[in-house]
């Protein structure tokens, strides 16, 4: 009774197991390679100051996966003053290097890391990184409404706030908004 009893389980259970060599097995399919990451046909910038206007330094690197949503950029990008003998910024330059930042249109404070800014605080021209409480740096990443038969556009707008509340004694503060948009 036992021995037929196991039979009939035995004969129950091998016929509901799939085997992966089945050929209408279902399978997942993981892709080898990551996705190949866009960049950008044509980029524009526009960031001005009180004291002057910047442009970009040397090769930026912009990079877009598309394949997600939101987009993700990965940007290492090099931004130094425009030289005007009537002003002197403070600011000479300043990098901002992100790794997959989302392109939701939401704005984030960038971190230590991220960005660095080279100035003149009065002790003549050095590197300092962001930190909250002496030099600081927020971007948004957001696409533009499609226009029918237009390329898509992504707009990085960038505010950088340099000696925010006046922590360096005896410099002032400088404050300066740019965008850069991207043509894809």
């Amino acid at each position: 009774m036992v021995l037929l009893l196991l039979a009939a389980l035995v004969i129950a259970v091998v016929p509901s197991c799939i085997s992966p060599l089945d050929s209408d097995a279902p399978r997942t399919e993981t892709p080898v390679t990551p996705a190949v990451k866009v960049t950008p046909k044509t980029v524009t910038v526009d960031f001005t100051a009180a004291s002057g206007s910047y442009r970009i330094k040397g090769l930026p690197t912009f990079r877009i996966d598309t394949t997600v949503s939101p987009m993700r950029f990965w940007i290492d990008c090099t931004m130094e003053a425009v030289p005007d003998p009537a002003k002197s910024p403070m600011l000479k330059e300043f990098r901002v290097r992100v790794d997959s930042f989302p392109g939701n249109g939401l704005s984030y404070n960038l971190v230590k890391g991220e960005v660095s800014f080279m100035a003149d605080l009065g002790t003549g021209i050095q590197v300092y990184p962001s930190e909250a409480n002496t030099n600081v740096a927020s971007m948004i990443v957001a696409e533009q409404p499609r226009q029918p038969g237009q390329a898509r556009s992504v707009t990085l707008t960038l505010y950088v706030v340099l000696n925010k509340d006046r922590y360096f004694v005896g410099a002032g503060q400088e404050q300066t908004l740019g965008t850069i948009v991207l043509t894809l």
